[in-house]
């Protein structure tokens, strides 16, 4: 995970929270799970009474649009408080992201 300097990863959980309200969960965005991802992530959607709309890619991965879902964003995004519900289980995309300075991202320095 790429963090803007002396930022804590708490800190950058509020700023995802409050000041962008999870921007990166949001929109004309793909979340591609590997092929070890998707049963579980299919388990969690479903634990929640969550809907999945997933795109079975041919390496046995997933990808899941969030303009397919409610809302127009992550389907695990908690829409009154823009926290993730799954954040202690999130895909390793989910973990590593931010990766790089990402304009918009103020937790990459972007």
């Amino acid at each position: 995970m790429y963090l803007r300097s002396g930022l804590s990863i708490d800190e950058a959980g509020r700023i995802c929270m409050r000041e962008c309200r999870g921007r990166c969960c949001r929109g004309p965005q793909y979340l591609r799970l590997s092929s070890d991802e998707v049963p579980g992530f299919r388990r969690l959607a479903e634990s929640l009474g969550v809907t999945l709309r997933m795109t079975q890619e041919p390496d046995g991965g997933g990808a899941v649009r969030f303009l397919d879902h409610p809302g127009e964003h992550c389907p695990m995004l908690d829409e009154a408080t823009s926290a993730c519900r799954i954040h202690s289980q999130r895909p390793a995309r989910c973990r590593e992201f931010p990766d790089r300075s990402r304009p918009g991202c103020a937790i990459s320095g972007g």
